[in-house]
């Protein structure tokens, strides 16, 4: 199947919301019934990047997946720094097991590469990510802010020694949880 894999427009909005409530449906496991409009909240987020919003389109230029990665921050009392997390993949029922997904994983990674950032995160309990060389973040000392195993918290480092001697904790913004901030 030929696919495109591009940035989000506004005029994908509408048919975004209906692939991840599909991706999403019937209890699946990685799921908490927020994804739809966790995505419409992240994109008020101040550090959100439309180009790190990719949807993959069929030959008839329509919708059928979505990925959203965002900046994230990892601390630690002694430092800390940014990387971008995968927060949300969504491919529709007909398309799954095509590529597509790793075909916009593949493409998120390229962008964070090319912005500087040192790794990608991604909380996943599925194999997905391991299959595209995800490995538990707490190989490198770091750690989630969400209740997760350990197991589902991913990363992968974008350059040699990336997070060599780096550690920390992952703090999502509060976009990521439903609440907005209320401060002019």
């Amino acid at each position: 199947m030929k696919f495109s894999v591009e940035t989000i427009r506004p005029d994908d909005y509408v048919a975004v919301r209906g692939i991840i409530a599909d991706s999403y449906k019937n209890d699946m496991p990685n799921t908490d019934g927020d994804e739809v409009d966790m995505v419409d909240r992240l994109r008020s987020y101040s550090e959100y990047r439309d180009n790190f919003e990719v949807v993959a389109k069929d030959q008839d230029h329509q919708v059928i997946g979505h990925a959203l990665m965002i900046p994230i921050q990892v601390s630690s009392p002694w430092h800390s720094f940014d990387i971008v997390s995968i927060v949300e993949i969504s491919v529709g029922s007909d398309y799954q097991d095509q590529g597509i997904g790793q075909a916009m994983v593949t493409e998120l990674e390229t962008r964070a590469q090319l912005a500087g950032y040192p790794a990608v995160s991604a909380i996943d309990n599925s194999d997905f990510f391991f299959k595209n060389n995800y490995v538990p973040a707490d190989n490198f000392d770091i750690y989630s802010s969400l209740s997760v195993d350990l197991n589902a918290n991913m990363i992968k480092p974008l350059f040699d020694g990336s997070l060599f001697n780096k550690g920390g904790k992952v703090y999502y913004p509060e976009e990521f949880f439903g609440v907005r901030n209320t401060e002019a």
